[in-house]
């Protein structure tokens, strides 16, 4: 199994070039980009893409052969400034714009908090907020569909679509071929269910077909829910997360979530043994 990285993980930022060479050098040939993390001077923390620049991180990737598996615009599309809200939606429907010029199709998101600051809240759950979520998951479903590319949801346990079975009620709901899945187990691990791979394979069970991309990585439980630690030094079974991975989808997205910097190098290594032994 080859995996993948956010591309924002390696501190080398506003430089394409040197941020190629150095995934290259790391032996990753696909990514998760996230503008506003990558490039943060020169669009404005993500605010100020356009299609020359997407062309020149495209062709800079394509130099040193890799892909942009998911490019990352993160809204809160729910927030409770309506201004703001709808400056995110028209943000994320511009990347949609220009996703096949940075050469991807799918742009990711999570789904916001109605706390701004991202508190851990129980009102993201209420349903008339979750209904909020739904209907603009449906606006931009719609978008994807008009631009011909895709619209990757994140499900987590501090966002309105907090679990698995309100995942698969949205997959119904919108019923759009353009929306897909990003699953990252670890944001939907609790107290009750804390194994990575449980929570995978119950997610490939409900609706295996939409899952466009998986997030690994290792955590302990606080509060609740995921705390990211370095890989190897928390309570997740990766290994036994890629395997059923590998064996429901062979050769799937699989992108290295959140690894901490102090530990980088360390949590690569590991992680890639895991990996190849799958």
């Amino acid at each position: 199994m080859k995996l993948g990285l956010r591309a924002h993980d390696i501190a080398i930022f506003d430089d394409i070039t040197s941020l190629a060479k150095r995934l290259k050098a790391l032996n990753f040939d696909y990514v998760q980009f996230a503008p506003r993390a990558s490039l943060p001077q020169t669009t404005d923390h993500g605010l100020k893409i356009n299609f020359g620049l997407a062309n020149q991180v495209k062709q800079t990737f394509n130099q040193y052969d890799i892909q942009i598996a998911v490019l990352g615009c993160y809204i809160n599309m729910i927030h409770p400034d309506l201004n703001q809200r709808q400056t995110a939606m028209a943000q994320f429907e511009q990347y949609l714009a220009t996703a096949r010029y940075f050469g991807g199709n799918l742009v990711g998101t999570e789904t916001g908090s109605v706390d701004p600051d991202f508190n851990l809240t129980a009102a993201n759950y209420a349903q008339d907020v979750v209904a909020l979520t739904i209907q603009q998951i449906k606006t931009l479903a719609t978008a994807a569909e008009k631009t011909g590319n895709l619209l990757g949801i994140e499900p987590g346990v501090n966002h309105p679509i907090h679990s698995l079975e309100v995942m698969a009620d949205v997959l119904k709901q919108v019923a759009s071929p353009n929306l897909q899945v990003i699953l990252d187990a670890g944001n939907l691990v609790t107290n009750d269910q804390q194994k990575i791979n449980t929570v995978i394979q119950q997610a490939l069970d409900l609706f295996g077909d939409k899952i466009y991309a998986f997030h690994v990585k290792d955590y302990v439980i606080e509060g609740g829910r995921a705390k990211v630690v370095p890989v190897g030094e928390g309570i997740a079974d990766l290994s036994a997360a890629l395997k059923v991975i590998q064996e429901n989808q062979p050769n799937a997205f699989v992108i290295l979530d959140e690894t901490p910097q102090p530990h980088f190098l360390r949590s690569l290594s590991r992680a890639s043994l895991m990996a190849a032994t799958v």
